[in-house]
């Protein structure tokens, strides 16, 4: 979803009809999949060292910041604490004062509703010209979570399910993170705390990669250890807006892991082969039985084999990736042996490149089939999408 803010008069005054809850997610899925073109062209360039002269229209209170990777957005810190986000362009004239006149009516319908917003929240928000909408949420940096003003449904905000609040909340928490990471600059005084954590999750989740055979992080014990140094070294320059940001895109991967291990429950996943979900056993098809009889059970095991990476319909891709490669090499060796018994012309290379082109899944991240609130592929996950982001 992108902003359709424009210049010109307000076309639609604030209705809270027309305000409608948005997920950090789903900003995030539509910044990376941006179908805005331009055309470039020569110019000629004025004399005088006139290029950083300041803007025409000076918006009251906003702030423009532009993130690590290059996307620009604004923000408005309020006197009562509550920072206003939003990636309109608040420099256009007319624009700001659009935003404005929501932020005043999202005001109005929490003092109504009796909803206290605590300082240390931001407002997102994001309107849309032509429908007349505006989308938020509001991000709590106190409670790492997001809120709304509206009774919200999990199915129709895009949120998965769950099985109790406290599982819930770790999607929130995902979200939250999503905007951290979105919005750097609203959070840099609050990453300090978090890298420390972070660093000691980190360090934690390296250990039980080392010991035992069955972690149920997402990363292997390899990775880990790069991300600490990255952390570490990134202690010499926090907080700014740049640590701020890998280290909220980290904590995304964190509670994404955290929900689908259930972390907290009674019945959390304690190894990545253990199984938390009530569903339905799948009916074994008599055909394919009696065909696997034939062939010694070979299918069988190896459909036991894939069934315990694809736990609850979840997969390590590290552990993914080791299974794939001993596939290949089990392969090669029986092209090898009809090679020598019955001289066939089989090209292991072409072998090797086929099965990793579409076996191939990226090293050290968790998958799931459905449509997930997290990790999008460039920040080292993937879902149905491919986040295999977040």
């Amino acid at each position: 979803m992108s902003s359709n803010v424009v210049s010109g008069t307000l076309d639609h005054n604030p209705n809270e009809a027309n305000l409608i809850p948005l997920l950090p997610a789903n900003i995030r899925d539509t910044r990376y999949q941006s179908d805005i073109r331009v055309k470039i062209s020569s110019t000629t360039i004025p004399l005088g060292a006139n290029f950083g002269s300041a803007p025409s229209y000076q918006p009251q209170g906003w702030t423009i910041s532009v993130h690590p990777e290059g996307k620009r957005y604004a923000y408005n810190q309020a006197q009562a604490g509550i920072t206003f986000v939003t990636e309109a362009h608040v420099l256009e004239p007319g624009v700001s004062d659009q935003l404005d006149g929501w932020v005043t009516m999202i005001r109005g319908l929490a003092a109504d509703n009796h909803v206290h917003v605590p300082v240390t929240s931001d407002l997102f928000i994001e309107v849309d010209q032509k429908l007349g909408n505006c989308y938020y949420y509001f991000a709590d940096h106190g409670h790492r979570t997001v809120f709304w003003l509206h009774t919200v449904d999990t199915i129709t905000v895009g949120l998965p399910d769950s099985c109790s609040k406290g599982h819930l909340q770790y999607a929130l928490e995902e979200n939250y993170w999503t905007h951290v990471e979105m919005f750097p600059d609203t959070a840099s005084r609050y990453s300090m705390t978090a890298l420390n954590e972070l660093q000691n999750l980190l360090l934690h989740a390296r250990a039980d990669a080392l010991t035992s055979d069955v972690p149920t992080f997402p990363y292997t014990g390899e990775e880990n250890e790069r991300f600490i140094d990255i952390l570490q070294r990134g202690k010499e320059y926090a907080p700014n807006a740049y640590v701020t940001t890998y280290v909220a895109r980290l904590w995304v991967i964190v509670a994404n892991h955290r929900f689908f291990t259930h972390f907290g429950e009674d019945h959390c996943r304690m190894s990545s082969c253990q199984s938390v979900l009530d569903t339905p056993k799948r009916k074994q098809n008599l055909i394919l039985a009696a065909i696997s009889k034939a062939l010694f059970d070979l299918p069988n095991g190896r459909r036991t084999r894939l069934e315990g990476l694809w736990v609850d319909d979840l997969a390590y891709t590290s552990t993914w990736r080791k299974y794939v490669s001993e596939t290949v090499e089990d392969l090669k060796q029986s092209v090898i042996w009809c090679q020598s018994s019955h001289d066939t012309n089989f090209s292991l290379s072409g072998l090797d490149k086929f099965i990793h082109a579409n076996l191939h899944l990226r090293p050290g991240h968790i998958i799931h089939p459905l449509s997930r609130t997290t990790k999008a592929c460039r920040h080292g996950q993937c879902h149905s999408g491919e986040h295999a982001d977040t």
